[in-house]
């Protein structure tokens, strides 16, 4: 048996040499289980045997969703293990998503979190006639549900059990018929352009991207990744496939609202958010310091100036003078270093993000704090194909291609990929495959090149790459993560193609606007009136002078608007991981973009509002529009 070739068998050769080390860890009514390797080899093995024992056969699809916890994880390699292929669904989908997924998947089973996910299930049951089974591992409030669709995962592992009895080699021959080849997952692509599109993924696909993650982050079996980003996701995939070849230890959280908390406990040595968490974060310890007392607002500027100092120092591969070596030590040890403690970053040697464009201004930020941000770069379809390596760490990069990955540009500046990391298709989408796939290169839709110094430049969505009306481009990708550096603002699109100038869409972040607004004796009620206040414009008018600062004229923003309300996935202007949806975004919107562009001081914007119970409503709100 090939150990090395699916997830299955790499978990038996880790559980074979490190049976009763440390695996994962999940924090429960505020205290920390450990899992052995031992432990998730057992959970898997009788899981696995109790989906042979309900019917499932290879090829076959489960669905699964929940919040990350072990539980997820052991169902992924349990139908991987008996042959089947895993679909991720993200838990704050509404049971209209889940319907769609587990029916475009032809999924048979499915492998639920709590009540919550259990529900939906429920509701939908009648219109996915080919589910057969649903097992939940969290039973709480579950108690009295009778259906004949569920098993809970106590009983799943007695049937395991039992199955075992009669079949004692049924798991290890299963396990030994997996090749490198054969479909391990299905992720859904994020819907930016149009409908989620199912990108099959190999065992081979994963465990060489995993193998990638490793290459450019040296990790040991003691080291310890926090598990936050949606397991649904490709990214996360690759963090799994580092936890069964690396060995990394896999850590969660108590809930997600405790993952900061949980964090400052477990202190893990490599941490991975996607840009907007890492913002948040900013955003966050910049308006904590505002509140902050006289002294102690002086002293952070202080040390963080001191910070920068030792990024011009990294940046330009310069020594620093004892001098500075000491001002550096001594400014981490008064503020710097309680400021990464508090994020739960105090050992944290490897931190990374990707999934789309982060801002310079982030970067070094959080460079000046002493995390050393790298970036990977990656895609459902191209797998992971680049990060930096921690001795060549540059902002304006996306850093070296994978050594298992090769990258060429096309004449449109178009990033093609190929290689083993490759997804091997689209299920029910060999037309969309084929556009995709062409000449066994993928393409990735985005616009870069190869710096001089073989590094990857990413530029923006060769889709949302906009130009002007004078024939001027640019890159609102870059425009809006600078945006984004600011405390008071929460997310920002622009606008701009084929218009005569750049103007953004901005969402304020309404707790730390409503805390300025606060101090300055600003009266507001809700969110809507909040974000038309004249001096909450003007406030976000003063970021985005900033942000003009460093654009050619002919790029500068003209002109903002506050928008009343969020972007919402759930009303599909994002995605699941947060990507704005373009297109559909400047429809909606249709009136407010003429508005802007017919120099007019405001707009009646009506938008759809859905909620998680299906019903809808009307908001109407009189948006104002503002020039810098």
């Amino acid at each position: 048996m090939n150990d090395q070739n699916t997830f299955p068998k790499l978990l038996l050769k880790q559980y074979e040499k490190w049976p009763d080390n440390v695996a994962m860890r999940k924090k429960d009514f505020g205290i920390w289980k450990e899992y052995t390797w031992r432990d998730s080899y057992e959970n898997v093995k009788y899981l696995s045997l109790c989906l042979m024992h309900l019917g499932l056969k290879r090829g076959e699809k489960v669905s699964i969703i929940g919040e990350n916890e072990p539980q997820w994880f052991w169902g992924e390699f349990a139908v991987q293990a008996a042959g089947g292929i895993s679909v991720g669904i993200y838990t704050d989908m509404v049971p209209a998503q889940v319907q769609f997924m587990v029916s475009h998947s032809e999924s048979s089973y499915a492998i639920a979190n709590d009540q919550e996910q259990v529900d939906k299930f429920l509701e939908i049951k009648d219109k996915v006639p080919g589910l057969r089974k649903v097992i939940y591992w969290d039973p709480r409030g579950l108690r009295h549900y009778n259906d004949p669709l569920l098993l809970s995962y106590a009983e799943a592992i007695e049937l395991g059990k039992a199955y075992e009895k009669t079949h004692p080699d049924a798991f290890m021959q299963s396990v030994g018929m997996g090749s490198e080849d054969d479909i391990a997952a299905y992720y859904y692509t994020s819907g930016t352009s149009g409908e989620p599109k199912a990108g099959m993924v190999s065992h081979k696909t994963l465990i060489y991207s995993g193998g990638a993650f490793l290459e450019f982050n040296a990790l040991a079996h003691d080291d310890n990744l926090f598990s936050y980003l949606p397991a649904a996701w490709i990214g996360e995939a690759w963090a799994t496939a580092a936890h069964l070849k690396g060995p990394v230890i896999l850590n969660f959280a108590e809930e997600p609202e405790t993952v900061q908390e949980d964090m400052r406990e477990i202190g893990p040595t490599v941490v991975s958010y996607g840009p907007r968490q890492w913002e948040d974060m900013a955003r966050t310890i910049q308006v904590r310091i505002s509140e902050a007392a006289y002294i102690n607002r002086l002293l952070y500027r202080i040390c963080l100036a001191i910070g920068y100092r030792r990024v011009d120092f990294i940046e330009k591969n310069i020594k620093a003078n004892p001098l500075w070596k000491f001002l550096i030590a001594l400014a981490d040890a008064l503020v710097l270093y309680p400021l990464r403690e508090n994020f739960g970053l105090k050992k944290c040697r490897i931190a990374t993000t990707g999934s789309s464009a982060m801002s310079v201004d982030t970067f070094r930020f959080w460079s000046a704090l002493g995390v050393r941000l790298k970036q990977i770069y990656g895609s459902t379809e191209a797998g992971l194909v680049a990060g930096h390596r921690s001795n060549e760490i540059y902002f304006e990069t996306l850093g070296n291609v994978a050594s298992c990955a090769e990258v060429k540009i096309s004449d449109e500046q178009e990033i093609l990929v190929r290689g083993p990391q490759m997804f091997c298709g689209y299920f029910k989408g060999q037309k969309k495959a084929e556009g995709t796939v062409v000449d066994g290169w993928v393409h990735t839709g985005d616009a870069g090149f190869i710096d001089k110094n073989g590094h990857l430049i990413f530029l923006d969505r060769l889709s949302d790459m906009s130009t002007l009306s004078n024939g001027t481009k640019y890159a609102p990708q870059y425009i809006e993560g600078r945006l984004r550096f600011s405390p008071y603002i929460k997310d920002a699109m622009s606008l701009g193609e084929k218009r005569d100038y750049i103007s953004v869409i901005v969402i304020i972040d309404f707790a730390n606007v409503g805390k300025w607004a606060e101090e300055h004796h600003i009266n507001y009620t809700t969110f809507t009136d909040l974000s038309q206040k004249k001096e909450i414009a003007g406030l976000i008018g003063q970021d985005i002078r900033r942000v003009n600062e460093g654009f050619p004229d002919e790029t500068k923003v003209k002109k903002y608007v506050l928008l009343h309300k969020e972007f919402d996935p759930d009303e599909e202007e994002l995605t699941r991981t947060r990507k704005i949806r373009r297109g559909f975004m400047e429809e909606r919107y249709h009136n407010l973009v003429e508005a802007i562009y017919n120099d007019e001081s405001g707009a009646e914007v009506e938008t759809v509002v859905k909620y998680q119970d299906g019903r809808q409503a009307i908001m109407k709100t009189h948006i104002k529009i503002w020039k810098p």
